[in-house]
């Protein structure tokens, strides 16, 4: 009778009075794979009849060596258990070879990097998760940097305003790099009234075009306490590089007390 392992197609020659009428279960020398054979030629695959009881220490070997005899033999019960624990001292013994291999390139690191290694193994940075949490917390921190520091970044990096202006983050100081140059100012009567009339210009000493924002002023008084403000709107939208514009402000029924006048620039008219 020729019999054919299911799994790899290995054909044995074996003697049809050795398979009993309900069929044998039987293991293929070449892969290992235990399977039914019965008269009528079906076999089974051994994951099909896992729920059935003692199936491995039934199942017979197919060893080549013994089918030029045409003898079938029982698997020996010690024998697969001696198999087994050989495997497993076999799996040990090359998890200890791999552990040495690994302690033994460590120790020929040099100090720094065995440093690193050690710090990283402390802080748990080999596991994913760990990272995760670590990668989240550094993109806050850099978020919340970038914001606070916003006006040095851009100082320092220009294009980086436009960034910010997507965002909707204002990045830049309101005239920052302009000067305000020849500033004076003085009473004047009008209609039998006094008016106070501010003079001066705004100079652009960089060299980039710079948008004119809102002229801010302030009267104070000797202790430097605010008395009246008043804002003006420039003439022109930008002012270019060593470009100047003159401002004239004038403000109706000053304070009397004044005694300072202080200019700046801001944002909104």
């Amino acid at each position: 009778m020729q019999i054919y392992c299911p799994k790899c197609h290995m054909g044995y020659e074996v003697d049809e009075t050795l398979i009993p009428d309900q069929g044998r279960r039987l293991r293929c020398s070449n892969c290992l794979e235990v399977f039914k054979f019965d008269r009528s030629g079906m076999s089974e695959s051994l994951s099909q009849l896992v729920s059935e009881k003692k199936a491995d220490k039934e199942a017979e070997p197919l060893l080549a060596d013994k089918l030029q005899e045409e003898n079938l033999k029982e698997p020996d019960e010690q024998t697969l258990s001696e198999e087994s624990e050989i495997n497993i001292r076999d799996i040990f013994v090359r998890l200890s070879e791999q552990s040495e291999k690994l302690f033994q390139a460590e120790k020929e690191l040099p100090w720094y990097k065995r440093f690193l290694l050690q710090l990283k193994t402390m802080l748990g940075l080999n596991r994913r998760f760990n990272l995760k949490i670590i990668g989240a917390v550094a993109v806050a921190v850099l978020l919340v940097f970038m914001y606070n520091y916003r006006y040095e970044i851009v100082r320092t990096l220009p294009v980086m305003n436009g960034i910010y202006k997507t965002l909707g983050i204002r990045a830049k100081i309101p005239g920052e790099g302009l000067e305000f140059q020849n500033v004076n100012w003085n009473y004047r009567d009008v209609n039998g009234g006094k008016i106070l009339e501010i003079k001066g210009f705004i100079n652009n000493p960089t060299l980039e075009d710079i948008d004119l924002p809102v002229v801010h002023v302030e009267l104070l008084d000797k202790d430097t306490i605010l008395l009246q403000s008043i804002n003006q709107k420039p003439t022109i939208k930008q002012l270019k590089p060593d470009g100047r514009v003159a401002i004239g402000v004038i403000i109706k029924t000053p304070s009397p007390t004044a005694k300072y006048v202080y200019l700046t620039f801001i944002d909104a008219y």
